[in-house]
């Protein structure tokens, strides 16, 4: 990203874990992993999902941009993207640069106004269950290592926020 990025810390994992077991409203919770995604993987857009099992849909808990993708919003799973393997089975994916964006996901025009060139999708599961994913939508050939090991480490501090308010 164009920003300088930088690692997360142990106070940072504190302060979401005591956010989460504290807060009666999750905004506060995604709102706090917000500001720290912003800092240590970088976005232009910013979403949470949860998985519907039942309906074989997703649902949208939490968006940086709720003009453009509105909290509650709702799509098949099918509709999205071409592969929900790697979600199912709790996998990073990454879609690297514009032409994997266009070639994965059908709203690639919308994605692509908002500034942002990739794609990087962080399961959020719980005992072997997947419950929603954390998006980071950014600019081109950011998403290195560094930045998919934050978001995983994000993502996985939702489970308690997505489990109660899902």
């Amino acid at each position: 990203m164009s920003q300088t990025l930088r690692a997360l810390t142990v106070e940072d994992i504190v302060g979401v874990l005591t956010l989460s077991a504290a807060a009666a409203d999750p905004m506060q919770v995604y709102a706090r992993v917000d500001a720290l995604v912003r800092e240590s993987v970088g976005y232009k857009l910013l979403t949470v999902l949860r998985f519907v099992e039942e309906t074989q849909e997703v649902e949208r808990l939490y968006s940086s941009d709720m003009k453009a993708y509105p909290v509650g919003g709702r799509k098949q799973l099918k509709t999205i993207n071409k592969d929900h393997s790697l979600a199912a089975s709790g996998e990073i994916f990454l879609a690297a640069n514009e032409a994997e964006v266009k070639n994965t996901f059908p709203d690639h025009e919308l994605i692509f106004s908002l500034g942002a060139g990739a794609i990087l999708n962080a399961p959020i599961r719980h005992a072997g269950r997947r419950l929603g994913t954390l998006n980071c939508c950014g600019l081109a050939n950011s998403y290195g290592a560094k930045e998919i090991a934050a978001a995983k480490l994000l993502a996985n501090l939702l489970v308690p926020t997505v489990l109660a308010n899902g």
